[in-house]
């Protein structure tokens, strides 16, 4: 009795994998940025600080299979860190934002760690093709005295002054200091990270998105870049630029099951109501 329970067991989980599930959702999250910058990082003025970017809503289509399957989730995204400004004596004084506005869309490969008939965890890997919207760098800080590099261009507007230890800067909101002529209009990003699909039931799941973000590019213009490099007295230090970002999200998504097809073999042919075998030796079976 035990062995034919086990037996229909498996039988009921073989019917189960033997349908490829698509689906349909919607999803939100938020991702956590951060601006790997080498001039940045040599510049006394500015230190990296924990930023939280929104993920405002994103579409996903998946296909499933046995062991393996794809999901391709276009959404609108948001990357860029948020960087402490600090004056010559190490007081926080405002902050330099940046900001990127992108229409990803990544196209992931799905490997499954875990296939139950209702649930899935998936190993996932996968490359996002990014659009940009919008982007720029601004400065938000107050009335204080901060510390230039050698290099970088003092402005010349009023409230800038130069003393023998630092500049005296006015204060400012959300000043624009390098504008969306400065980046590239695309971008390529390589991810890795983990999903998880639940089937509330026939008709619904809900799923946990979370990868770490790679970018590939520096995501500025080579024509900037050189600015930066060649010019003595440059808005910037040069350094190669990565962004990075990790992300989470979580969706809903309607199901649809798609039972594979079985073709029904048969020995003879139906006429009328009555059934005739098919006779050996290669004769037809009698018409009535």
């Amino acid at each position: 009795m035990k062995g034919r329970l086990i037996v229909l067991l498996l039988l009921i989980t073989q019917l189960a994998f033997s349908q490829d599930i698509e689906s349909f959702g919607i999803f939100g999250g938020l991702n956590i940025p951060f601006t790997i910058d080498q001039g940045l990082k040599k510049d006394p003025r500015f230190y990296g600080k924990v930023t939280l970017r929104a993920t405002p809503v994103g579409f996903s289509y998946g296909y499933d299979r046995v062991g393996h399957g794809f999901v391709i989730t276009p959404q609108f995204i948001q990357v860029g860190q948020k960087f402490v400004i600090k004056n010559t004596t190490g007081g926080e004084v405002g902050t330099r934002s940046v900001n990127m506005n992108y229409v990803s869309v990544p196209v992931a490969l799905k490997i499954h760690i875990n296939d139950m008939a209702f649930f899935r965890l998936s190993m996932v890997a996968a490359v996002n093709f990014q659009y940009l919207i919008k982007g720029q760098e601004t400065f938000t800080h107050s009335a204080s005295k901060l510390k230039y590099p050698p290099s970088v261009h003092i402005p010349a507007e009023p409230g800038y002054t130069q003393v023998y230890d630092g500049v005296f800067v006015p204060e400012v909101s959300k000043q624009v200091y390098v504008d969306n002529k400065q980046f590239k209009p695309f971008q390529v990003f390589a991810a890795v990270g983990l999903r998880s699909d639940f089937d509330l039931n026939d008709d619904w799941s809900i799923n946990f998105d979370g990868r770490a973000n790679f970018g590939i590019f520096d995501p500025r213009k080579s024509s900037y870049l050189e600015q930066l490099k060649q010019s003595a007295d440059a808005p910037d230090l040069y350094g190669q630029r990565r962004e990075v970002y990790l992300s989470a999200t979580v969706g809903i998504a309607r199901i649809i099951q798609i039972k594979k097809k079985h073709k029904t073999k048969s020995s003879g042919k139906m006429v009328g109501n009555k059934f005739f075998a098919k006779p050996r030796g290669g004769k037809k079976a009698p018409k009535n």
